[in-house]
């Protein structure tokens, strides 16, 4: 930094100002040497005056100061920008409008001419002078700075963007299409002439205005002709910004040149999608027909995808509602079946009626059921006779939305054993956009790309409802009504689930046998999640179930890291105990490093999959319980009327904790006994102890299980007022007591009375049961019971039908041949009803989702197992990776075949377990490190260089091991700060596209409210 006076100041502002004459008579008076120095003189920035004249486009002055000859035409701010490279940039005073003037493209010529260079900024990552003329739209000034050197166009800045990408984007504050469109066929005809050697177009650019002639021998740069690489990058660049423009003239030479309109090239698009984004008809034809393109048109090229947000030429020509193009792809073989990234098929994605009447026109083979119609949510009430009640509900819906006949519908059907009524409920597509209008839901927005609150208004601007919104419309309008949770608890409604769509279950499959692998190694790739398999999983199940497997799989990939080098450590070990005795410790270490680093990156997908769910700009919605009791009080601040518990909250916590803190001691004092004594029998014998190890594992299961059931008890009497309340407190008592009681002896073993060997025994054999006991549990049992189940069950639902369909027979054979045709149709409606009978019931029998507290309780478990206990055993890593892929394919199948569909509520993150996941990392910071203290004195003996020959004092050694193991775990504790610290919570890319679609929000919002400030205006001028 400079420091001034105030004269020299005084010359900076005048030469932002233009104040040519203060400048010269500040300078007159200066010897030459002081001239010098005064002309020099830089500010915070590293700009001098000459910069501020360029910047601010001040001819005059910047020509005095070259005429001075006193500061260094190429001379460089603090970021690099010459006074040319400045002028580029901004070069006009305070009215963007006089660029249209030529004032920058006169700066850089006399800048150019008195030798001004562009050397420097011939390089990768930064903008060039190009990219401002660019994307000013200055075409004068892109001429000339090609004119001295054309490889300026060859080069990207820092987010991959050519010149001519700056050119054509939209949004700009000087957006003149007609100048930006000129700059877009001379930069083409230029590259074709430059680069490519097209003697047409170098004809056409021998014809110049005059004003460049006399550039033509300033700078002779060699024209370093870059790879075919990036010149094919460039000009299929050029391909899709012609395509844009519909340019056919300019798209026929770069065909010519061998550039593919079907090849990636701006932002994963290709030439075809530009195309038919910009609704240009007869560029697509021409793609899909000509003989110019023909040695293009490889096998399936119509339906290449998009890379950034995968979708096909198909879904953007419905998407943009351009039906004539959308007629020609499905002509030219485009596959309607594709998924896009929002998991739409081509024609379900649209709103627009002449979008719906193509699709019927085109695709004739659409089933019609009772499923695809929309009775898709099931109530499940006692005989119809006893539910009266609930069908008054349903009446009363239609009567308070004041909505029209059959928008709202329910179909009931006597279940088999005829002892329930099944209610299958439908809405209607109208009232569904009035119900998401009126609660403001967010939807995405297709015109606009981001989610915004729903408006009927403009309802084709926005996608179709997928089943997430489907559900919550639905159970918005029945808790509008009634409390489905207190007609459950009264006994009035036996459950409600939504019914299974078998064809969106195969998407979910499709998706992830597709995406397994990539799914498995995509965290080490740190870059943004491509894979749609738990997206697709969020919308069919819910944000919860798809937040589980998304933490399950990144789980399963970050134990590759400690799996593999304990491996090879549990190897070497088997052969040689002592070759990994140095190593060992250091191991132990790293994996409490492990656990931070995990959990840090762990956060950022979090982060990402909450962007991916759409759950970034949803409520979660506080449930009530219907058993909560509480009393009328006046809140003190607002003065509302709210209903509160009134007990003492310690006492009750205390009175309903003490029984479970008792019952806890009981259980762990008693597996302890049971354990020592039976270890007392066959003491020498390795399969016994083995076998007694693995008893008092299942022991551990069951009795987790006891005080599991004794905790939701003790939530009844705690009078929880919501849901999520309770599920938060619920989770603290079970993880508490499972981590106590599952790890207790592990503690004993590692830290208070050491045993390497019984250690290693416990670890691995604790590890490989609760394992197989979890896969048994929730994977092979279940399916193992479904299988009966459903195997019983179609054998009395056959038997029933059998049954119906002779006495259809015999009716049927009853009527005259006049009426047969009549009742074949009404035969027809009655197979299909028994059809949707059977799914109905089929549903109602399928197991219940697991419970979510008790797989996160399982997987943290294993969580500390692999950070606190690795150094008993440097295989347990393996085995825990082994198991969980094991248990993702088991649950993937055992929700797609067996699991009971659960109805899905917003969930932004796993909540509570978060904090429980950094916890773990503190805990096992401290017990590796008294671990390897206390049960590895061996090894960290040899580590520090004990002589085993020698005798030394081993109270000297336990003493420096021991301070040793102080530094070391501060280091650890540190080296976590510093990576809290260094790796941010949230991508670089979900932190720009929420700012980006918040901005977008806040302007569509302003838009909206100057629109109904118009309105008002414009009917009293009417009115007058």
């Amino acid at each position: 930094m400079n420091l001034f006076s105030h004269d020299e100041i005084n010359l900076l502002e005048a030469a932002q100002d233009g104040k040519l004459e203060f400048i010269n008579n500040q300078l007159t008076s200066l010897t030459s040497r002081h001239l010098q120095q005064a002309c020099k003189k830089t500010d915070y920035y590293g700009r001098n005056a000459l910069h501020y004249a360029a910047y601010r486009g001040h001819y005059k002055v910047v020509e005095y100061f070259l005429d001075l000859q006193c500061i260094n035409i190429n001379s460089q701010d603090n970021k690099g920008n010459t006074a040319l490279m400045l002028t580029c940039v901004r070069g006009y005073n305070t009215d963007i409008n006089t660029l249209k003037e030529g004032q920058k493209f006169a700066i850089c010529s006399l800048l150019i001419e008195r030798g001004a260079s562009v050397e420097q900024y011939k390089k990768l990552g930064i903008n060039n002078p190009l990219h401002w003329a660019c994307f000013f739209g200055d075409l004068k000034t892109a001429k000339l700075l090609m004119y001295i050197e054309p490889s300026l166009m060859l080069f990207t800045n820092d987010r991959d963007q050519f010149p001519i990408d700056l050119s054509l984007m939209t949004g700009k504050e000087l957006d003149d299409r007609e100048e930006d469109e000129r700059v877009l066929e001379y930069m083409i005809m230029k590259f074709l002439a430059q680069y490519l050697d097209n003697e047409e177009h170098r004809k056409k650019l021998d014809v110049f205005d005059e004003e460049y002639e006399a550039f033509k021998n300033l700078h002779k740069h060699n024209l370093n002709l870059k790879s075919t690489k990036q010149l094919t990058q460039v000009g299929l660049r050029y391909l899709f910004w012609a395509s844009t423009q519909g340019r056919l003239d300019l798209v026929r030479p770069l065909l010519k040149c061998k550039y593919s309109p079907f090849e990636p090239s701006y932002r994963g698009r290709n030439a075809l999608h530009a195309a038919v984004y910009h609704n240009r008809l007869e560029l697509v034809q021409f793609y899909l027909e000509s003989d110019e393109s023909k040695i293009f048109r490889k096998e399936n090229v119509i339906n290449l995808m998009t890379k950034d947000k995968p979708q096909t030429a198909l879904h953007i020509a419905v998407e943009r509602g351009h039906i004539e193009i959308a007629k020609v792809l499905i002509k030219k073989g485009a596959d309607p079946n594709y998924y896009n990234f929002r998991n739409h098929r081509a024609f379900d994605q649209s709103r627009l009626n002449e979008i719906k009447q193509l699709k019927r026109e085109l695709l004739h083979s659409d089933e019609k059921n009772y499923l695809r119609s929309g009775y898709n949510h099931i109530l499940v009430g006692w005989q119809k006779s006893k539910n009266q009640l609930l069908e008054q509900q349903f009446n009363n819906i239609q009567l308070k939305k004041n909505i029209e006949k059959g928008q709202f519908k329910y179909i009931s059907y006597e279940s088999i054993d005829k002892q329930h009524t099944y209610y299958c409920l439908k809405v209607d597509e109208r009232l569904k956009n009035v119900v998401a209008d009126q609660n403001k839901m967010m939807i995405y927005n297709s015109r606009e790309g981001y989610l915004s609150p729903f408006n009927l208004n403009t309802l084709e601007q926005f996608e179709n409802f997928h089943h997430i919104h489907n559900q919550q419309i639905l159970l918005t309008l029945l808790y509008d009504e009634f409390d489905i949770e207190q007609f459950i608890s009264d006994g009035l409604l036996l459950e409600q689930f939504p019914l299974h769509d078998e064809e969106e279950k195969e998407l979910i499959i499709k998706f992830w046998k597709n995406e397994r692998i990539n799914i498995l190694f995509e965290p080490f790739q740190l870059k943004k999640s491509t894979s749609r398999t738990f997206s697709a999983l969020s919308t069919y199940f819910g944000p919860e179930v798809g937040m589980f497997f998304v933490f399950l799989c990144f789980f399963s990939t970050w134990l590759f890291l400690p799996a593999i080098p304990g491996l090879i450590l549990g190897i070497i070990s088997f052969f040689d105990e002592e070759a990994i005795q140095a190593i060992a410790p250091i191991y132990t270490l790293c994996m409490a490093v492990w656990a931070t680093i995990f959990f840090e990156f762990w956060k950022r997908k979090q982060s990402e999959t909450m962007y991916n769910f759409d759950m970034h700009v949803a409520k979660e919605q506080r449930r009530t319980i219907p058993q909560y009791k509480g009393s009328f009080i006046i809140e003190d601040v607002t003065h509302t009327i709210e209903i509160m518990d009134t007990r003492n909250v310690q006492w009750k916590y205390f009175k309903s904790n003490t029984p479970l803190v008792l019952l806890a001691l009981v259980f762990i004092a008693g597996q302890q006994t049971g354990y020592y004594y039976l270890k007392q029998v066959y003491e020498d014998d390795d399969f016994y102890q083995t076998l007694w190890a693995c008893l008092l594992a299942l022991t551990v299961l069951i009795t987790n299980e006891i005080f599991n059931f004794f905790s939701k008890h003790t939530l009844i009497y705690e009078n929880h007022q919501f849901q999520d309340e309770r599920e938060n407190v619920y989770i603290l008592k079970v993880f508490a007591f499972t981590f106590l009681n599952s790890f207790g002896r592990l503690f004993y073993r590692s830290i208070i009375k050491p045993d390497e060997i019984e250690l290693k025994l416990f670890s691995i054999s604790f590890t490989i049961t609760w394992s197989l006991v979890h896969l048994i549990r929730y994977t092979i049992y279940p399916w193992i019971s479904f299988s009966f189940i459903k195997l019983k069950f179609n054998w009395d639902f056959n038997k029933q039908k059998q049954l119906n369909n002779n006495k259809q027979i015999n009716t049927q054979q009853k009527i005259g041949d006049t009426e047969t045709s009549g009742m074949n149709k009404s035969f027809d409606k009655g197979i299909s009803t028994q059809y949707f009978l059977q799914q109905i019931e089929l549903n109602k029998r399928m197991i219940d989702p697991p419970d979510h507290v008790e797989q996160f309780t399982y997987f943290m478990t294993q969580f500390c197992m692999v950070t606190m206990f690795s150094a008993g055993s440097q295989i347990i890593p393996i085995i825990a990776l082994f198991f969980n892929l094991l248990n993702i394919e088991g649950l993937l199948y055992g929700f797609r075949k067996f699991v009971k569909r659960p109805l899905a509520e917003p969930k932004k993150n796993i909540g509570v377990w978060n904090d429980i996941l950094q916890l773990i990392g503190y805990i096992g910071i401290v017990s590796n490190c008294l671990s390897i203290y206390q049960a590895n004195q061996s090894e960290l003996n040899q580590l520090v260089g004990a002589n085993e020959n020698t005798n030394q004092d081993q109270t000297n050694l336990g003493l420096r091991n021991f301070l040793l193991l102080i530094v070391a775990e501060h280091i650890v504790i540190g080296i976590k700060f510093v990576i809290e610290g260094v790796i941010p919570d949230e991508p670089e890319w979900v932190e720009l596209v929420l700012k980006k679609e918040e901005y977008l929000s806040e302007q569509n919002k302003s838009n909206i409210k100057k629109n109904d400030s118009i309105k008002p205006l414009e009917n009293k001028v009417k009115q007058d």
